[in-house]
Formats: structure tokens, sequence, C-alpha cells
């Protein structure tokens, strides 16, 4: 997922203390809907540690009756679909120390732009808020390898849903 739309009104915030703004504020729990209605509501939610996302997931929280883990990664700001994939990998684990059964990993373009094009293998338009669902084979927390993509299952895009 790409974080909700954010606030670019004050020119001396640093780009990483940007907010949301009043049209993310309002697809942030669009999106969180959408992934109920899919069955996609996520154990655990590995996300950047910048404030538009952390705002994107606290109001999606308040449309979930289970309250998602949250792993903050410096990492993830900005990050390269590589970068992506190798934190999924190391630290996408449950409360239990497991790999999650859903995870949602929650980043900004064009990395997530990027990845999912490329385990979609066609390319794929991310604007803020969209959420792409995949399928992948389970890996177990020892595992080196990173998620093996199945197929892509739906893309949900907050313009799309109005």
């Amino acid at each position: 997922m790409r974080h909700a739309k954010s606030d670019w009104a004050d020119a001396g915030l640093s780009d990483h203390d940007r907010p949301l703004n009043a049209r993310g504020r309002r697809d942030a729990p669009q999106m969180a809907k959408w992934l109920s209605e899919h069955d996609a509501v996520p154990d655990v939610i590995l996300a950047s540690t910048a404030k538009r996302v952390t705002q994107t997931i606290d109001r999606m929280r308040t449309q979930w009756s289970t309250d998602p883990l949250v792993l903050s990664c410096g990492a993830l700001y900005l990050a390269s679909p590589q970068t992506i994939l190798e934190h999924v990998r190391c630290e996408a684990i449950d409360r239990d120390g497991n790999r999650p059964r859903r995870l949602l990993v929650l980043g900004h373009n064009p990395g997530m732009e990027q990845l999912v094009s490329s385990l979609a293998q066609a390319d794929i338009i991310m604007p803020t808020a969209a959420v792409a669902l995949f399928t992948s084979r389970p890996i177990a927390p020892e595992d080196n390898d990173a998620p093996q993509v199945e197929r892509l299952i739906a893309i949900g895009r907050p313009k799309e849903l109005a």
C-alpha cells in the first residue's frame, strides 16, 4: 500500500514530517474498509516511519475490529523495491514470532509502484492510498528467501471506489 495523500501546505516541514491532508484523512478509512471487504485486514503492518504513513495507519485502524501489530522501519522511508522485500523477509514477524498470514507493507512511491509492477509483471499505477493484494507462498521465520508471489488478486484505488 502507498500512504494516503499528504499535505504540502507547510513548506517548512521536512518531507518525512508531512501529515495527511483532508483527502488523505478521508481515503485511509475508505481503503481500510476495502481491505475488510476483501478479507485482507492485516495481522502485521510493516511501515515507513514517515508521519503520513503513521497517520494513514491510525485512520485505517479505526475501521477494523482487530488491531494489527505495527512494525515501524526507518529503512522503508522512500525505499527501493529490493529494500522493501528484504525487510519483508527479515522483519515481518507477528506477536508469536511467526510469519503473519496477512501482511501489509505501507510505504512510498516510487518504490511501492515499482515493486507492485514487478510482482504483477505489469505496469501498475499506485496513486496515494492505493492497495495491491497478492497471494504468496508461506515463508517460515528461518527462511532466507523473499516471499514468492503467486498472483495479483486485486488493486484498490480510492478514486475508483467513490
